[in-house]
């Protein structure tokens, strides 16, 4: 009898130590860490950034050191550093779910940029074709 409680009361030990456990909530906070909204806009900027120079009138402009160069006035606009930043992305990727949450958060500021530029864009013009095309150098008959 004795030691059948022993195993009652670890197994009430083991699954309130689960239930504890898988109930808490992930989050990232301390001073080493960014903050998840100044890290979505870090992130928009990086990857406009990168988008930018990965164009093709432009790739030839920059080589693979060219980006530290430009990323780094990123990092000083929010007033963070590379290790900040990096330690962050590290953490974030520990918790699969949260880095998911910021990058919907990422992909939505892009598209409603992406909308608010199409909204600025003239409508297309409607382009009608003539009546009837000539060729070059061909009887009009």
């Amino acid at each position: 009898m004795q030691i059948r409680l022993k195993y009652c009361t670890v197994f009430f030990l083991v699954i309130l130590t689960l239930i504890g456990g898988c109930s808490r909530k992930k989050r990232i906070s301390g001073k080493e860490y960014i903050e998840k909204e100044v890290l979505v806009d870090i992130l928009v900027d990086i990857h406009l950034v990168q988008s930018i120079t990965q164009d093709r009138r432009y790739y030839r402009k920059y080589n693979f050191n060219d980006t530290i160069d430009m990323i780094t006035p990123i990092f000083d606009k929010y007033h963070v550093t590379r290790e900040q930043f990096d330690s962050t992305m590290a953490e974030y990727t520990r918790y699969p779910d949260l880095l998911d949450k910021v990058y919907d958060e990422v992909i939505m500021k892009l598209n409603v940029m992406i909308d608010e530029i199409d909204k600025q864009d003239d409508p297309p013009k409607k382009i009608t074709p003539p009546e009837k095309l000539e060729r070059i150098g061909a009887d009009p008959t």
